[in-house]
């Protein structure tokens, strides 16, 4: 307890050594506005009290409970505000813990909802590149095919700077085959990447992604020069599964567009 009461003094002495050095050298003492002098007072209250056990009305000593109840009685709107943040942490926590459809049981309304995007005009017969604004040349779908990876080491035909292959052993690739055809006398470039096209696939009546890619030949990326009559192949490719890939009927590209979307039928 005496050590206690000595370093009280301490302190207090030291505050008024301050006081006589903020004085300075005999001139008097120096003016101060009226917030320093609450500064002051405050910090000299401060010190003691934490220093003196039978104050107990320092911050020092609140809990976390007292201090959010100064903070409500200080300003009502808070208590609004912790009510409303509750609510919102309820309804986020009911909504996480409703049970969600797998991606399979998804119906197409409900993956166009989802998407944002509107509902798909179907055409049954349509040109490919005046859909998708490719002027000079035609796109005509040439099949598809279900392999392990593309382009296959055997192909001749492709360009081997890029592969791709499945994510997993059970999944394949589902390769859609176009040729693109420069109609005009003269040499053209095919310039389809800075028309930045979106496709989209249905099979089974279920709506699938093609795969964003680096191959030269992506017929959503192609740009290649053309003389005149010349065709080259460009690619489609999706990674399907292997169960998937043996049942596939009805097959249409869907060249998604900003106001509606446009379905081809590539096989029936």
């Amino acid at each position: 307890m005496a050590d206690r009461y000595k370093r009280v003094f301490n302190y207090i002495a030291l505050l008024l050594s301050l006081l006589l050095f903020v004085s300075g050298c005999g001139d008097g003492f120096v003016d101060l506005t009226e917030e320093e002098s609450k500064q002051i007072v405050n910090y000299s209250t401060n010190v003691l009290n934490d220093h003196n056990s039978a104050v107990k009305g320092s911050l020092k000593n609140l809990t976390k409970t007292d201090l959010r109840d100064i903070v409500i009685k200080d300003d009502p709107s808070v208590i609004q505000e912790i009510a409303e943040a509750k609510e919102e942490a309820t309804a986020a926590a009911e909504e996480a813990a409703k049970p969600k459809p797998s991606e399979g049981d998804k119906s197409e309304s409900e993956e166009e909802e989802e998407s944002g995007e509107s509902k798909p005009v179907e055409v049954q017969e349509a040109d490919i590149a005046s859909l998708i604004g490719l002027e000079g040349f035609s796109v005509e779908y040439q099949g598809h095919n279900v392999q392990d990876s593309y382009p296959d080491a055997s192909d001749e035909d492709a360009d081997m700077i890029f592969s791709i292959e499945p994510a997993t052993d059970s999944d394949k690739l589902l390769v859609f085959y176009f040729n693109v055809t420069n109609l005009s006398e003269e040499e053209a470039e095919c310039d389809i990447l800075s028309l930045e096209p979106r496709f989209r696939f249905k099979a089974t009546g279920k709506t699938h992604s093609f795969l964003t890619t680096l191959l030269l030949d992506d017929l959503s990326t192609l740009r290649k020069t053309l003389g005149p009559g010349e065709s080259c192949r460009a690619v489609l490719a999706a990674e399907i599964s292997e169960e998937k890939a043996a049942n596939l009927s009805d097959i249409t590209l869907i060249i998604m567009g900003e106001e509606e979307n446009t379905e081809i039928a590539l096989e029936q």
